[in-house]
């Protein structure tokens, strides 16, 4: 039978699996130490209801306990002990606290103490996710203590008493409470596998829509120089069909006057051999000029300004990553100024600068995080700026190593092929036309870019 559920082979990132682990591990074992701490109120009363005479001497005993979990707890805390040593000792102190409750007290008292801790047991396996071994163990500690004191409490009885007073009970809720952890711990591992694969998938997703941007940007800039190239070749080869026309018309009449005479050559004829002869010359020159127009194309890049409104181009370009943001559950808020905001640089390359820009500060923000694009006109420039307030900003080494990873600004095939690169090629192509792309992040105000460009 086909396995539909199983995860396609990757190449999961075992140190990053690893981290997620344990980073939800040690959520779920917070979330079931203080439930096992705040439930000292719980045992509290049942001892009342049903232990009347000693039920002081039960709560000393589990102050005690409680007091010794809880340091356990802000100890293994502070030394950064592994989730894990904290949650067995937590755990193991209050299920060694129970079946010792549960072994002394007499036989016929026992039952709602066996049905609680069931609850409890089955509760903590519901909850925590940790290795199946850890809830085994417990178990076997537990089961080993109720027997070893129920046998000396009822040395002349035997274990059917146990049984019937709510031991078979805890038994068993114990016993299922141990598959459960079993397939909890396989379901949240499989599950963290597959969070991990959809991110990677997401990344590369963003990726290769940044690659794809910068070759549609590629086509543009090509298509625009074609287009130029195009006119000034069909320029030339208008020129040179006038001149050839002319030309050809003059041969004609050179042609009709050697036709009209039948004698040998005169000077007259000779003259307009001489003349067909510099109108072959011209031909050739124009052929010649042709041929280097059609091989004149230098790889440098040509900005050519205009000016034109760059509100826009804002919007489009905000629009544009709305779905790649979607992936990363980012989302864009837009303020533009409601008046046109005129500059004078080259449409096309702005549109690449504000995708790159966007692109990579989705790229490279927190998950789940908001950006917000403000663009106005202040003290004769146009600012843009990007802002993602996040607990947990990029940084300035990475923003430094990012913004400057470029050196040359013709390096386009290196710019295309590697990732990481975005940041420096907005800001380089920012710089060429006259502008300025600068950028801050830290914990006071998060993730912070701006562009700033002289308004026309």
């Amino acid at each position: 039978m086909n396995d539909y559920h199983r995860i396609p082979y990757v190449n999961i990132d075992r140190t990053k699996l690893s981290y997620e682990l344990v980073k939800r591990g040690a959520y779920y074992s917070n979330v079931a130490v203080w439930t096992l701490m705040f439930s000292l109120p719980l045992f509290m009363l049942l001892d009342v209801l049903f232990m009347k005479d000693d039920w002081v001497f039960l709560l000393l005993v589990r102050l005690i306990f409680f007091s010794i979990s809880y340091f356990f707890y802000i100890f293994g805390t502070k030394r950064r002990w592994n989730y894990e040593l904290i949650l067995n000792l937590v755990v193991g102190v209050n299920i060694v606290l129970v079946s010792v409750i549960s072994g002394i007290i007499p036989i016929y008292r026992a039952l709602p103490y066996f049905l609680l801790s069931s609850v409890m047991v089955l509760l903590l396996n519901t909850i925590l996710f940790w290795r199946p071994l850890f809830a085994q163990l417990h178990a076997a500690i537990s089961f080993t203590i109720i027997i070893f004191l129920y046998s000396v409490n009822n040395q002349s009885g035997g274990y059917t008493s146990l049984i019937s007073n709510g031991g078979g009970v805890y038994f068993l809720v114990s016993v299922f409470s141990i598959l459960i952890a079993y397939n909890r711990y396989q379901i949240v591992s499989r599950e963290t596998e597959k969070n991990l694969i959809i991110e990677e998938s997401n990344r590369r997703m963003l990726e290769q829509n940044e690659k794809i941007n910068d070759q549609h940007h590629v086509i543009e800039a090509a298509n625009r120089r074609l287009k130029e190239l195009n006119d000034y070749r069909q320029n030339t080869i208008n020129i040179m069909i006038h001149d050839l026309k002319n030309f050809v018309g003059a041969n004609q009449i050179s042609l009709d006057l050697i036709n009209r005479k039948s004698s040998n050559l005169t000077n007259d004829q000779k003259d307009i051999l001489n003349y067909i002869s510099m109108g072959n010359e011209k031909l050739h020159y124009l052929s010649h000029k042709l041929a280097e127009s059609a091989e004149d194309e230098t790889g440098k890049i040509t900005y050519f300004m205009e000016q034109f409104d760059i509100i826009p181009e804002v919007e489009k370009a905000a629009i544009a990553l709305v779905d790649a943001a979607s992936i990363k559950q980012v989302s864009i808020q837009v303020h533009l100024s409601p008046s046109e905001i005129l500059v004078n640089i080259d449409k096309i390359f702005l549109r690449h600068i504000l995708f790159k820009l966007l692109s990579n500060v989705i790229r490279f923000i927190q998950k789940g995080s908001s950006i917000s694009i403000h663009a106005n006109d202040l003290d004769g420039a146009c600012i843009i700026e990007v802002i993602n307030k996040t607990k947990n900003p990029i940084g300035m080494e990475k923003l430094d190593d990012y913004f400057n990873r470029l050196t040359n600004p013709d390096q386009s095939d290196e710019a295309i092929n590697q990732s990481g690169l975005g940041f420096a090629i907005a800001k380089q192509l920012t710089e060429d036309m006259g502008g300025s792309l600068t950028y801050e992040s830290n914990v006071t105000i998060g993730n912070y870019f701006k562009l700033k460009f002289k308004l026309a």
